[in-house]
């Protein structure tokens, strides 16, 4: 997992990605949205990335109508000039949001999303797009996913990581 900038300083204040991250995730702000959009798809130029990759998000939670890892994940693909494939994966069910779930019952809850990968992944390098990471649980359980049907490489990119806040939460 590549990870674009922290959410949270050495201070404990937001950082810079995490004021865009906050701003468009929890405030609906487009333009903070775009904006990080076009600084990662900046930086995804930056790496080295595997040849002729497809581009797609961790879907939201089924209903919900603005979705900032689409939004990224179009920056990326745009900036690659790589296809973007939103409907790649498909989130069956709603679930609970995994940061309001103790660490140790988010691989059920991620299962239990229903996420299926369409079979087009079969032998593409796909580029995995999520707007904030924690533990990395979606992710993973989407790579694997990914490697059961048949993709090539998955290479999850990530615009802010956050810290884990307390050893309770860790040991759910």
């Amino acid at each position: 997992m590549l990870v674009y900038g922290q959410y949270w300083n050495d201070a404990g204040q937001r950082s810079a990605v995490g004021e865009l991250v906050a701003l468009a995730k929890d405030q609906g702000d487009r333009r903070a949205a775009l904006k990080l959009a076009r600084l990662m798809g900046e930086w995804a130029l930056t790496l080295t990335l595997p040849d002729d990759p497809i581009v797609t998000a961790v879907p939201p939670n089924p209903g919900k109508p603005d979705h900032l890892a689409a939004t990224l994940a179009a920056g990326v693909a745009t900036a690659l000039q790589a296809p973007l494939a939103l409907d790649l994966i498909e989130r069956r069910f709603a679930t609970d949001r995994l940061r309001d779930t103790p660490v140790a019952h988010r691989p059920a809850l991620a299962d239990a999303a229903g996420y299926v990968v369409d079979a087009i992944a079969v032998g593409r390098n796909v580029v995995l797009l999520d707007d904030v990471v924690l533990t990395g649980t979606t992710l993973g359980h989407l790579s694997q996913l990914f490697r059961a049907t048949g993709a090539a490489s998955i290479t999850p990119l990530v615009s802010a990581q956050t810290r884990v806040r307390s050893l309770q939460e860790r040991s759910g």
